[in-house]
């Protein structure tokens, strides 16, 4: 159970985390873990797990591991993988998996880019089998064919009635848009208005979405979905792609 001690910080099995925004965020340590979250998305998080109670966990954008020790302390699950772009291992969430007995839960990969979809399926294959997943959450690049690219890849994996939530969708509309090397980006928008258009046109595919500041929420559907042939744009016809044509 989170236990604030303070309007930014809270204690979670003996563990402190300190909520930050990315300008202020600090180093890592087993001890204190700078959670890139606001805390009412803690708050969201915890009822989230509670009420889904994933068993195992694909999370893309692991950054010093601070969100993967908060599913892992919330949800208990029997495997939760991780990935990120960076090649340098999470430190402080390696000794924190040490320090509780969860070498064997939580899985940490560096070096995998998200568009790399045969090393996301070979690391799901390595972990999973044929199991399918309870949760997927996407905080990696924010950007639209990276996320398209790992959502084909790992969303058909999912379980039916589970979900798959991409995170900071939003950035365009929120100031960060306006930063340097993101005002020329294409908004992830633009996926969610994709996923949106499969709702309506394919909801045994898609079943249904909650879309809030923060997060989409993606529910899979009951249809059988072929890891390696699904593409979430055969989902949705000409017309639909028409509104998504840009100019």
């Amino acid at each position: 159970m989170v236990t604030w001690t303070a309007d930014d910080t809270f204690s979670l099995d003996g563990t402190t985390f300190v909520c930050r925004p990315v300008a202020r965020r600090f180093r890592s340590s087993a001890d204190e873990l700078c959670l890139l979250k606001a805390p009412w998305e803690v708050d969201w998080y915890e009822q989230f797990l509670a009420a889904n109670a994933p068993r195992r966990i694909f999370e893309i954008g692991t950054h010093e591991g601070a969100s993967a020790a908060l599913f892992a302390a919330l949800a208990r699950p029997e495997r939760l993988v991780t990935v990120d772009l960076r090649p340098e291992p999470a430190s402080a969430l390696e000794e924190f998996a040490r320090r509780r007995g969860l070498d064997d839960v939580i899985r940490a990969y560096g070096a995998v880019d998200q568009s790399d979809v045969a090393r996301l399926a070979e690391i799901a294959d390595e972990n999973f089998g044929s199991s399918p997943l309870d949760l997927v959450v996407d905080d990696g690049s924010h950007l639209v064919e990276p996320t398209r690219a790992a959502f084909n890849c790992l969303f058909p994996r999912l379980a039916p009635g589970c979900a798959y939530v991409i995170e900071d969708w939003s950035w365009a509309h929120s100031g960060l848009g306006d930063l340097d090397g993101w005002a020329d980006r294409r908004p992830l928008t633009a996926f969610v208005f994709e996923l949106v258009l499969a709702t309506a046109s394919a909801p045994a595919v898609v079943k249904g979405l909650h879309i809030g500041k923060n997060y989409v929420v993606v529910e899979r559907g009951t249809e059988h979905l072929d890891p390696e042939s699904f593409d979430v744009t055969s989902c949705y016809g000409p017309r639909g792609a028409s509104l998504l044509a840009e100019g």
